[in-house]
């Protein structure tokens, strides 16, 4: 049995994602893991070594980066949309300077203007990093 994503109901293809929403802890396919913020994950150590009535517990955060092609997915949302730079920056409430500034690549948006641009135009600007 596969696991569901507890907000869109969805079955979770590859990893699941735990996010924060309102307090709660919730686990969630990639495309809802925008909707909270990351949370740590406890993962279940081997027990071999260990009595029965103990158990570790290993911690790992997820973690997110920038695309690097961001001024272009934003560029080519706010168009395909028919959004003005100016309407986009009301939407967001954010000056239409700033959009500018994105879209030129000569300003990186933090993870909360990232995350409002996400929501605001359906698209995908953070992406969990790679593992070694």
């Amino acid at each position: 049995m596969s696991a569901r994503c507890e907000i869109c109901g969805r079955a979770i293809h590859g990893q699941s994602i735990n996010i924060e929403v309102d307090g709660a802890i919730l686990i969630v396919c990639n495309s809802c893991s925008k909707l909270g913020s990351p949370k740590k994950v406890m993962k279940k150590v081997s027990q071999s070594s260990q009595p029965s009535s103990t158990i570790k517990y290993e911690i790992k955060e997820i973690k997110f980066e920038l695309r690097r092609d961001y001024f272009k997915v934003i560029k080519q949302a706010r168009e395909k949309i028919g959004l003005s730079q100016e309407q986009l920056g009301r939407k967001i409430n954010e000056k239409p300077s700033v959009i500018k500034l994105l879209e030129s690549g000569k300003l990186k948006p933090d993870n909360v203007l990232a995350r409002k641009i996400e929501h605001s135009l359906k698209v995908e600007l953070l992406v969990p990093v790679e593992s070694e």
